[in-house]
């Protein structure tokens, strides 16, 4: 990595011309392009898509609770403006939409485990298969 960064050896003396120095910057270039390719390559392993599966699935969960909270607060903002109910449907419907939130976060979660529950049996099951 450090030898990268160094001028050109000595050895390899001057361009002659500037097509020389071009085609010898393209290769420089080149052999630069290759090497940070083999990092990224090293340092990158691929991504399993169980696993991305599961950050997407995080994602919507968040979005839903996020969104459960704001809804209620915005209806609770329009029950207490229309009635002149202030704070009470406000704080009402932020309970209400909390509740939501988590409700629907472990909805969600006993879906995941049953489903990893779901997957480990049926891996399982593939590795007696191939023992017997």
């Amino acid at each position: 990595m450090a030898d990268q960064d160094h001028p050109p050896k000595p050895e390899d003396g001057p361009p002659r011309s500037d097509a020389d120095a071009l085609a010898r910057l393209g290769r420089d270039l080149e052999t630069v392009r290759e090497r940070k390719a083999a990092e990224n390559a090293k340092r990158r392993p691929d991504a399993d898509p169980r696993s991305m599966r599961q950050v997407g699935k995080a994602w919507s969960l968040a979005i839903e609770m996020v969104a459960a909270v704001v809804v209620s607060l915005f209806i609770g903002w329009w029950v207490d403006r229309w009635f002149d109910t202030a704070p009470w449907g406000l704080l009402g419907f932020i309970l209400l939409g909390v509740a939501a939130a988590l409700w629907s976060a472990i909805r969600t979660a006993m879906l995941m485990q049953a489903q990893q529950q779901a997957d480990n049996a049926a891996e399982a099951a593939g590795k007696n298969k191939e023992r017997d």
